[in-house]
């Protein structure tokens, strides 16, 4: 196609995608990492303002969290649709935070991912990266990008240092 017919069509592609997803999505319950839950359950419970950072759409990125009972701990994300990459995600769930009176400006805040994308975006916004081993991307591969922490999965992941 050319590249006015795809922008044309992205919105319904978009949309059925999400569409599709939300009536079709799987229990993701037993797919959570190792120590997911105990690490937002204590965040949670500090008041620690938690927000979402995925390069799924927005439905089907608050989907995969219901699924996998992980929706309440997130106040707020940013999704594909938003920003044309990872670091750009992260700009806009940081400037949302701001305006919303989440955090200021000496706020501490972690990226916390899986992916080289993670650590790169982390970088890029003058954030902490903490890089967990749990995902596709060999642990070798996640120091080779310099991580301000790499941990194994989130069962090595001290509440200290994330706050």
């Amino acid at each position: 196609m050319k590249p006015g017919a795809i922008k044309k069509a992205m919105p319904d592609v978009v949309k059925l995608a999400q569409s599709i997803y939300v009536r079709s999505s799987p229990d993701l319950a037993r797919k959570v990492c190792p120590g997911v839950r105990r690490v937002l359950q204590r965040l949670h419970k500090r008041g620690v303002v938690i927000g979402l950072v995925t390069g799924n759409l927005s439905r089907i990125g608050w989907r995969k969290m219901e699924r996998a009972g992980l929706r309440p701990y997130f106040r707020f994300g940013a999704f594909a649709e938003l920003a044309k990459d990872r670091a750009g995600l992260v700009r806009f769930a940081i400037r949302h935070a701001r305006r919303e009176g989440w955090i200021s400006r000496d706020s501490r805040i972690s990226l916390i991912g899986d992916h080289p994308n993670d650590v790169r975006a982390a970088k890029a916004n003058g954030i902490r990266s903490i890089a967990v081993a749990t995902g596709l991307t060999a642990w070798e591969e996640l120091q080779s990008h310099s991580p301000d922490i790499i941990v194994p999965d989130m069962r090595s992941l001290a509440l200290e240092m994330l706050i």
